[in-house]
């Protein structure tokens, strides 16, 4: 090629590259910038002169360019493709975070001769990891909560520690300098302190540090505090120095405290408390952390529940409901959000793997997961039968139950109804639905199965259920730390049936539960 061609050759080629919609330049094949088009310049700010060389360096974020660079002549050593993650700072002093692709052009020798590449927005996809990651763990923040609450109300004889014990987990998981109880009750148009959590203990209103203190407030609406017991919704303080001043908060200020989230308590329904987290730095929550401690709040107003309960002498009654509210809890929040961290594990590794349309699916139906699992809790507490229970027939509430926990994950499930359906009694649906709810969460979570097969078998002879996964199995003999198996005995046991587990390490677990024609309180009356 004559060199006027070669100069026209040149002119047409940076002409090409110039109007490429993008960021995309060429280097030297020692990694000195040749050449970088009009949109990179434009999206940076910087001239072509002041980007030539390594002048493109001033654009990447501090902490991302010792990094780059060291990636960058690894990938000069090697000669050959790559790409790297990096943030850009835009014209007006943004960093967004871009994809680096690379690639080497060769001589017929094999020698690189040119390199060429291009930045790709990533941001978006940036963001959308890392509300994953948050969501994730404050899933796995809620189920731990839950299964520290279930350990507690199994073996902690003393109430008021279980409501210690909840509102540490509370304090803990916002790492929040302290918290407070309110109650409603008082004298009319005022809420007041019940009790706070302080120096990791429950502190009394009786205790000397609230000597001479008022601790009740009016319900006007200068007052944040009462605020949340008249709509019923979470609400924060940020800066408790621009409230008018009171003499609670008056003593917070030495203590530190700035910020305060006050998340209502409810039980059946109704609104009986609320609780104020204390915190010493001023905070922002995002809508899955004000979910997430109002969840915990109404597990704390359980507990106190209980506590007023044993206070009043009903050691039976509180026995009894706390076994219920346990395997409640078990068999609604800590199951449901079971499924909620599986979507958010399959739209993790969708993301990863640039499946953006499915991760968006995995998280919405995580969303509807946890919102319909919270409303099951909601019904538990107020001893309603589950919502698919009510809606439909055993049989069609499985075959949903099955369907949503499964949908879109690595498990496939195949359920099949045998024989004519029948009604059975309002407990025993339950029960059903609450077992096979519990054999399919341990499928999900913990024996690693790719398939589960369930079956209910409506016979003269009674009513059967049968599950078998291909997991990982287990030792039935071995002493389970787990609410699951005592509590499916305790259910099959209530029904006067049999439950049988058969399973071994590496060879999956069946699950075969026989009930009798008619419940043993028929029986018994004819």
């Amino acid at each position: 090629m004559l060199p006027g061609d070669l100069r026209a050759w040149e002119r047409s080629f940076h002409a090409a590259i110039d109007i490429i919609p993008g960021l995309a330049w060429f280097c030297h094949t020692d990694g000195a910038a040749e050449f970088l088009n009009s949109q990179w310049c434009e999206y940076t700010g910087l001239s072509m002169d002041d980007a030539l060389g390594w002048g493109w360096t001033s654009t990447i974020h501090p902490d991302d360019l010792p990094p780059l660079e060291t990636h960058w002549r690894d990938t000069l050593a090697r000669g050959a493709p790559d790409e790297h993650e990096a943030r850009i700072r835009r014209f007006d002093g943004e960093y967004r975070w871009f994809l680096f692709r690379c690639a080497p052009l060769l001589d017929d020798a094999g020698r690189v001769v040119r390199w060429y590449g291009s930045n790709i927005d990533i941001e978006a996809r940036k963001r959308a990891e890392k509300a994953l990651v948050a969501s994730e763990q404050l899933a796995r923040g809620q189920l731990d909560a839950l299964k520290s609450a279930l350990d507690t109300l199994a073996i902690e004889p003393d109430s008021n520690q279980m409501v210690a014990h909840v509102l540490r987990t509370l304090t803990e998981q916002f790492e929040a300098h302290s918290a407070s109880v309110w109650r409603g009750g008082g004298p009319e148009g005022t809420v007041e302190l019940a009790f706070a959590f302080e120096d990791g203990r429950v502190v009394p209103k009786s205790d000397p540090r609230f000597a001479g203190l008022d601790l009740s407030l009016p319900m006007e609406d200068i007052w944040p505090w009462p605020e949340v017991f008249r709509s019923g919704a979470p609400s924060a303080i940020e800066d408790i120095r621009t409230v008018p001043p009171f003499a609670l908060r008056d003593r917070l200020l030495p203590l530190g405290v700035i910020t305060v989230l006050l998340v209502p308590m409810t039980v059946a329904g109704r609104l009986e408390g609320a609780i104020g987290l204390r915190f010493k730095q001023k905070r922002t929550f995002q809508t899955e952390q004000i979910e997430l401690a109002q969840a915990l709040a109404n597990q704390a107003m359980l507990m106190i529940r209980l506590a007023e309960l044993s206070e009043q002498g009903r050691e039976a009654a509180v026995a009894e409901e706390r076994n219920r509210i346990a395997r409640d809890i078990h068999d609604t929040l800590a199951q449901g959000f079971t499924g909620v961290i599986v979507q958010l594990e399959a739209a993790e590794d969708a993301s990863r793997r640039g499946l953006g349309r499915e991760a968006e699916q995995h998280v919405v139906t995580a969303r509807n997961l946890a919102r319909e699992s919270l409303s099951e809790a909601r019904r538990s507490v107020q001893a309603l039968r589950p919502r698919p229970l009510e809606e439909g027939g055993l049989a069609d509430a499985l075959r949903t139950l099955f369907g949503k926990l499964t949908e879109g994950v690595a498990l496939r499930a195949d359920f099949k109804v045998l024989g004519a359906p029948r009604a059975l009694p309002p407990e025993w649906e339950e029960n059903l639905f609450r077992i096979a709810q519990e054999v399919l969460t341990n499928a999900l979570r913990h024996a690693q199965a790719s398939r589960i097969s369930a079956a209910i078998v409506f016979g003269p002879d009674g009513v059967r259920l049968e599950f078998a996964d291909d997991g990982r199995g287990f030792d039935p003999a071995a002493r389970s730390e787990g609410y699951g198996l005592l509590g499916m005995r305790e259910r099959v046991d209530a029904m006067g049936g049999r439950m049988e587990v058969r399973s071994a390490n590496g060879r999956g677990a069946q699950v075969l539960i026989q009930l009798p024609a008619s419940s043993p309180e028929a029986l018994g009356s004819k």
